[in-house]
């Protein structure tokens, strides 16, 4: 009987340790996004990526929407499996086509934000077109 109590007991203990992760990592992922959206206006860092986008023109090649084209990648899809430090890597140090961007300054300075604007896209939460910075 006391065999069955400690099963009982290993198992509650497996099922609330399951719950408390769960709860964790939703909390988590959650915190980290690195935008924040209200509509077409976005937090300063998120607008001035969106801003490094279009002046930079990373929409030559990934269009002005990030979702790519025949020949070069959606970025909109492709952020959903990169992190943040994979990003920064592949657009100051270049990968397959798309060059380095280490020795421009506003792309070195800026690359916080200009992920926040596509890792913002990625998840659905900034809007295509326009955008203005919130107050």
């Amino acid at each position: 009987m006391q065999r069955i109590d400690t099963l009982f007991a290993l198992r509650r203990l497996a099922a609330a340790g399951t719950l408390v992760l769960a709860a964790s990592v939703c909390s988590i992922a959650h915190a980290e996004a690195p935008y924040k959206v209200e509509g077409k206006a976005v937090d300063k860092a998120t607008f001035n990526g969106w801003k490094l986008y279009k002046r930079q023109r990373c929409e030559t090649c990934h269009g002005p929407t990030a979702e790519g084209g025949a020949a070069f990648p959606n970025l909109v899809t492709g952020l959903k499996n990169m992190s943040a430090e994979d990003f920064k890597a592949t657009v100051l140090n270049g990968r397959n086509n798309m060059p380095a961007f280490s020795g421009n300054k506003a792309v070195v300075d800026g690359i916080d934000g200009l992920y926040a604007y596509l890792k913002g896209r990625s998840d659905g939460a900034v809007p295509v077109g326009e955008l203005q910075e919130m107050p």
